[in-house]
């Protein structure tokens, strides 16, 4: 693959292609947001910048896009543009706190299917196999995946629905006997003491686990492969702009083609000559009615073009930390600040808040969310419990899935000095910052080839 990392005037790095058709497909792709889209015309009219300027130029001198952006003006402009066209929806929040819309022709569906089936045969996926995925969350994105996995060749792709009774909602996967399965590392961490006891040790007919939309602990991933006997991969995307790298059997960084789905790093920092570490951006060359320009997805990452032991010449992408302060409940990705921006809604002036996340005992749910506030907001507990239970978008489902609880403390003034106040504190085995113990305090069994 010919690709090489240019860097722009503000000192942004992007992967771009090399060849003419790689720099034609650009032009068009910025002419096609001149002539047709309202909101990126006015970007590029108020940034000095033409469709027939150098593509390169453009990209770099182009605005990065905020999850803001993307709900307050693109959604919106999407619905209005396609109206009368066929389309279908997704759900998302953008760690935003309110529910986001992502709107895909059939065109661009079929691209991204593209994709998303390379990736699966990458990680092992084949024809005749039986595909299952397993979420508590929206069931519309798997039907997606169902379709990139018929054009792999699967023969049965089955959606099972969690509920925080783990071991009765998963009871059918023995039944099911997948050779491929796909959930997220959060969910598979409160359901592996039932998975893990379906199938005698290293017998599963699971081949490939694949995980998405989270980073999984590596001891964690170890004991997984060995207790199932299964090879694991990741899975890389976003939901607004859709699934595009994977890992292959190296597991060295999930592969991805710049050429359609292209990376810009913001404040790069160069490890060698062909890797870099920064924010990174996307930009969906390949999508025609609803692409985002260097869309700011919250993740710091490393990207290389190093050559990868499998053979593959595309270059791998690592994800290495999230921008913000944030968490992961149950597939749910929350920032901080939309936590602190929802209470302020009933608390008004609240600066601070501490956040501790913790495991609960599997008949009482999936996460406790305690959250240490001010003694002076204690007259408004009922309806700061309100604004967490019902009216933030992400925790809304889960609350209601009986998948969170809610535990308001409250402080003296001097307990929250903001040098000693730590916004985000994850207890949760597995997924937390501190130790990885279980919900009762309780070291994990230590089992051959796990913790």
């Amino acid at each position: 693959m010919m690709v090489r990392f240019h860097r722009h005037e503000d000192g942004s790095v992007s992967l771009l292609g090399t060849r003419e058709r790689d720099l034609d497909r650009m032009r068009r792709f910025f002419a096609r947001l001149y002539r047709e889209f309202g909101h990126y015309r006015a970007v590029m009219d108020g940034s000095g910048l033409l469709p027939e300027d150098s593509p390169i130029e453009v990209l770099g001198r182009f605005p990065h896009t905020s999850r803001e952006d993307y709900r307050d003006i693109l959604q919106p402009e999407a619905l209005s543009r396609l109206s009368g066209d066929r389309f279908v929806c997704d759900y998302s929040s953008g760690s935003t706190g309110r529910c986001v819309l992502r709107l895909a022709t059939p065109a661009d569906e079929l691209a991204e299917q593209a994709i998303t089936a390379r990736v699966f045969r990458r990680a092992g996926m084949r024809g005749g196999d039986t595909f299952v995925c397993a979420d508590v969350g929206f069931p519309e994105i798997y039907d997606f995946y169902f379709r990139a996995a018929r054009d792999v060749g699967v023969r049965r792709a089955t959606f099972l629905h969690l509920n925080r009774d783990y071991g009765r909602s998963l009871k059918p996967i023995r039944g099911l006997a997948p050779d491929v399965f796909l959930t997220l590392p959060s969910l598979l961490v409160r359901s592996w003491p039932h998975l893990r006891s379906v199938w005698p040790r290293r017998r599963s007919p699971i081949r490939s686990l694949i995980s998405m939309g989270e980073p999984m602990h590596p001891e964690f991933r170890r004991e997984i492969a060995e207790t199932l006997g299964c090879r694991v991969y990741s899975f890389y995307g976003t939901t607004e702009t859709g699934g595009l790298a994977g890992e292959c059997d190296c597991g060295a960084g999930d592969h991805f083609d710049p050429t359609l789905i292209g990376a810009t790093i913001a404040r790069p920092e160069f490890v060698d000559d062909q890797t870099v570490q920064g924010e990174l951006y996307l930009t969906t060359w390949h999508l025609r009615d609803h692409p985002v320009v260097k869309y700011r997805v919250g993740d710091v990452v490393r990207v290389t073009t190093r050559p990868c032991g499998c053979g593959e010449a595309s270059p791998r992408l690592t994800v290495v930390e999230r921008t913000h302060e944030g968490f992961v409940l149950a597939g749910m990705k929350l920032r901080y600040q939309t936590i602190l921006d929802a209470l302020n809604r009933v608390a008004g002036d609240l600066g601070l808040l501490a956040i501790t996340l913790s495991d609960l005992p599997e008949s009482e749910g999936h996460t406790l969310m305690r959250i240490d506030l001010p003694d002076r907001l204690a007259p408004l507990e009922r309806e700061l419990l309100d604004v967490l239970r019902y009216e933030i978008f992400e925790l809304d489902d889960l609350y209601q899935f009986g998948l969170v609880r809610f535990q308001l403390d409250f402080h003296t003034d001097e307990a929250f000095d903001r040098r000693k106040v730590r916004r985000v504190t994850d207890r949760r085995r597995y997924l937390g910052d501190d130790s990885w113990e279980d919900a009762d305090g309780s070291s994990p069994d230590r089992t051959p080839g796990g913790l």
